[in-house]
C-alpha cells in the first residue's frame, strides 16, 4: 500500500476505539486514514481487557453511552457483518459497604428512568442467581441482564475489517510524530514515512493519549495505570449462568473464560507508568480477595496471566468531542477501563461531530472544556 498523502479524517490508534470510529466514519463516505503505532490493530489496551459491557454507571452520560454500546453489539453480526461473542450473561454488583448500598439504590431510579432492565437483589436472591457466591456479608446486590462479555478480538477486527471494505485505510507500525496546526487548526499528521494532509484529526490513542495531545500542543489529562487479568485451568462446576461478578468491597472482578475464570484487579495504590508486567505477589493477592466472595476459586488452578493499561482521568470520566482552539482536533481518551464497553457508541459519537457537526448522544458532560477550573463530578462505579 502506498503511503496516504490526504485523508478526510486522520485517526491516530486502532485498537477498539479507534477502529470504531474509522468504521463509523468510512461508512458515511469519508476518506479515512487510521495510524497505529504497533504492527496489528487491537494488540495494545483493547487486547489485554476483560471484556465486560454493562450499564450500571453512576453517571448518567456514561449510561447513555453503555445502552447505545449495548444495542450495537445486539445488531452487530448485521451491521458490521461479524459475529461480536456478546453473551448477556449479565453483571452481578456485591454490595457489602452501606454508603454504597445506599447509594447504589438510588442509582437504580437513574437506571430504570433510562429502561436499562437493571433490579436490586437481596443477598438470598443473589445466591439462587450464584450459588458459588458467599453473600453473608452482603447488603443487597444490582443485577443487570442486559449487561455482559462481548469478545475484545472480535468487535475490533469486525471492525477493521467492514471500515476496510468501506475505503478506510490501516497503516500499521507507524507511529504519528506530530500534527501540524496552522491558524488554530488541524492541516496535517506526521510520521516517519511522510505527512498526511487532513482537516480532521482524532485522538484514540489510549495510554498514549497525552502524547499525541501534546503534538498538537493539547494538555490531554490522561494516564496509563497498570491493570492485571488473571486466569483459571476449566472448573466444572461453572455453568452459562455465572454473570460477571463484581465484589465492590474490594474491586476484585470475576468472569467465565474458556471454561474457567477471568480474575482482575487494578491496583489503585500504583502509581501511574507503561508497566505491563506481571506481579505474581499481587497475583496471589487478587485471588485471595476472589476467594473471599466464592470460595470455590479454592480447587482452581492458575491457568496464565497477563497486563494492560488502563487510560485514566482525574474523575474516571472519558474525554469526547473537539477541542476548544484546535478546529478539527477530536478526543476519544481516558475512558477509565470502559473503553472497549463503550467503544461502539463512541464511534457514533465522534461520527456525528466530524460530519453532523453534533453527537448523537449528549455528551457534553464529557468535554475537555471540565478541566477548566470547573468543579468534576467523578464516576464511582469504577473497577
Amino acid at each position: 500500500m502506498s503511503y496516504p498523502r490526504t485523508a478526510d479524517v486522520v485517526v491516530v490508534g486502532a485498537g477498539c476505539i479507534g477502529a470504531s470510529i474509522a468504521f463509523h466514519l468510512a461508512r458515511r463516505g469519508a476518506k479515512v486514514v487510521v495510524f497505529e503505532r504497533e504492527k496489528m490493530p487491537g494488540i495494545g489496551s483493547t487486547g489485554h481487557c476483560a471484556g465486560g459491557v454493562r450499564q450500571q454507571f453512576s453517571a448518567r452520560v456514561n449510561v447513555e453511552i453503555s445502552k447505545a454500546s449495548v444495542r450495537a453489539l445486539e445488531r452487530f453480526p448485521d451491521e458490521v457483518g461479524a459475529e461480536a461473542g456478546f453473551d448477556q450473561c449479565g453483571y452481578l454488583f456485591c454490595l457489602a459497604d452501606p454508603a454504597m448500598w445506599e447509594d447504589f439504590q438510588r442509582q437504580l431510579a437513574l437506571w430504570q428512568s433510562l429502561d436499562v432492565p437493571a433490579r436490586a437483589l437481596t443477598p438470598g436472591e443473589a445466591r439462587e442467581r450464584v450459588p458459588e457466591l458467599c453473600a453473608d456479608d452482603l447488603l443487597g446486590c444490582t443485577f443487570c441482564p442486559t449487561d455482559g462479555i462481548a469478545d475484545p478480538h472480535l468487535v475490533t477486527q469486525g471492525y477493521v475489517a467492514a471500515a476496510r471494505r468501506h475505503g478506510a485505510e490501516f497503516v500499521l507500525d507507524t507511529a504519528v510524530t506530530g500534527v501540524r496546526v496552522e491558524g488554530g487548526a488541524v492541516r496535517g499528521v506526521v510520521t516517519a514515512a511522510g505527512e498526511t494532509a487532513t482537516r480532521h484529526l482524532v485522538n484514540g490513542a489510549g495510554p498514549y493519549a497525552a502524547e499525541v495531545g501534546r503534538l498538537a500542543g493539547v494538555e490531554v489529562p490522561v494516564v496509563p495505570v497498570r491493570r492485571q487479568i488473571f486466569t483459571t485451568q476449566p472448573l466444572p462446576w461453572l455453568d452459562s449462568r455465572f454473570p460477571m461478578v463484581v465484589d465492590m468491597r474490594t474491586g476484585v472482578y470475576m468472569h467465565r473464560e474458556s471454561g474457567g475464570m477471568l480474575v482482575g484487579l487494578a491496583d489503585k495504590n500504583e502509581p501511574p507508568s507503561f508497566n505491563t508486567n506481571i506481579d505474581f505477589e499481587f497475583r496471589d493477592q487478587v485471588f485471595l480477595l476472589a476467594m473471599e466472595r466464592v470460595p470455590r476459586l479454592e480447587e482452581a488452578e492458575y491457568r496464565a496471566g497477563w497486563g494492560g493499561l488502563y487510560e485514566v482521568t482525574p474523575d474516571h470520566n472519558s474525554i469526547l468531542g473537539p477541542v476548544p482552539g484546535v478546529a478539527g482536533f477530536h478526543l476519544a481518551n481516558g475512558f477509565s477501563g470502559h473503553g472497549f464497553m463503550h467503544a461502539p457508541a463512541v464511534g457514533e459519537i465522534i461520527a456525528g461531530f466530524i460530519l453532523d457537526g453534533r453527537s448523537p448522544i449528549d455528551v457534553s458532560p464529557l468535554s475537555i472544556a471540565r478541566f477548566r477550573g470547573s468543579p468534576l463530578h467523578a464516576e464511582s462505579n469504577v473497577i
